[in-house]
């Protein structure tokens, strides 16, 4: 979870360190974040980009997790940063696909990135899905629920090669001081690699819960693909500290609804 204030961050972008990150810069809420392909500036002149170019062949793509319900958007400015939960890393090179409402009400795909070279067999996906209060002890079922509606997921688990590697990852975890006091386990992230070499390639995931959603990545590197660029997608990913209570409700609405 990136915690974005108006204390801790400056009121441009910068080159300071996110700490478990490479030289990502820190973005202030207080700033017009464009969507891609658009640009924008702020009171102190700095142009703001959405994806945001991170100058060493990678962008970074802010996501809204808006429910279907609200599909097209939700509310508010194009430009708050408020509407934005998450963030990840892809190469320069790839070309956001189109989201359609039925995928994002029958899985919660949020928001897709291809590589225009091999739009099905190398991409990264967002699913995210209101109703959820933490990651359940069973990483794998969790998992497997989420492909339940994704067939080239299913697909996926039933040829690879071998146990998927399952690690669990907490981001901002600090610890006490000398007395024992304070200190934060962090949020806890569940890391999946799958390997299929003779077929799909490989698969980087993640799966976290905040603020009462599911967050989930899963990049698709096919054979041949360049595995560390999968891995640092996957790793890249952080929802962000900036719960809508208003979205939160109507999200919660909806699940119940459907």
């Amino acid at each position: 979870m990136l915690s974005l204030s108006a204390a801790s961050v400056p009121l441009f972008v910068s080159s300071a360190l996110v700490k478990g990150t490479q030289n990502y810069p820190f973005v202030s809420p207080f700033m017009d974040v464009a969507f891609a392909g658009e640009e924008n500036t702020d009171s102190s002149g700095q142009v703001i980009q959405n994806p945001l170019d991170l100058g060493d062949g990678f962008k970074r793509f802010y996501g809204e997790a808006t429910s279907s319900s609200s599909y097209g958007g939700y509310g508010g400015s194009d430009n708050n940063f408020d509407k934005f939960k998450y963030y990840f890393e892809i190469p320069s090179t790839y070309e956001k696909d189109v989201v359609n409402k039925t995928e994002k009400s029958t899985n919660g795909t949020d928001a897709r990135w291809v590589n225009p070279k091999d739009k099905k067999a190398e991409k990264a996906y967002c699913i995210t899905l209101p109703g959820y209060t933490k990651l359940k002890e069973d990483r794998m079922g969790t998992f497997q629920d989420l492909a339940l509606s994704d067939y080239t997921l299913q697909d996926a688990i039933y040829v690879v090669d071998g146990e998927p590697t399952i690690n669990d990852r907490y981001v901002g975890k600090t610890e006490p001081d000398e007395e024992g006091k304070g200190g934060s386990p962090g949020q806890l992230y569940a890391d999946y690699d799958l390997v299929g070499a003779e077929s799909f390639g490989h698969i980087f995931a993640t799966i976290t819960v905040y603020g009462g959603r599911l967050y989930s990545l899963f990049v698709w590197v096919p054979p041949g693909g360049n595995v560390e660029n999968g891995k640092r997608m996957r790793d890249s990913y952080r929802t962000i500290e900036n719960v809508n209570q208003e979205q939160m409700k109507a999200d919660m609405e909806f699940y119940r609804r459907s």
